[in-house]
């Protein structure tokens, strides 16, 4: 389940954009994306997805676990992927 809901989450997010250039590790209840290239500018950043209650949710240091699967969550995934 957490392999196809962080594919259809990704997906959803970069199918319009170019230069994003990022792997997956899966590890049990666990997603790792492992993005080296993000709006053209090289990098070597990596967010933790995990379902809980049965949503998709992505750990960040600042906010915790946020739930993605709603529109108004993305923003805090999109701050914490292009903030340095």
């Amino acid at each position: 389940m957490i392999k196809e809901k962080t594919q259809i989450f990704l997906k959803f997010l970069f199918e319009d954009l170019e230069n994003f250039s990022y792997s997956i590790d899966f590890e049990e209840n666990y997603s790792y994306i492992n993005f080296t290239e993000i709006l053209g500018v090289k990098c070597s950043k990596e967010m933790t997805f995990k379902i809980i209650d049965n949503k998709l949710q992505y750990h960040s240091i600042t906010y915790g676990w946020n739930a993605i699967e709603t529109n108004s969550n993305t923003k805090y995934f999109w701050i914490d992927l292009l903030s340095g």
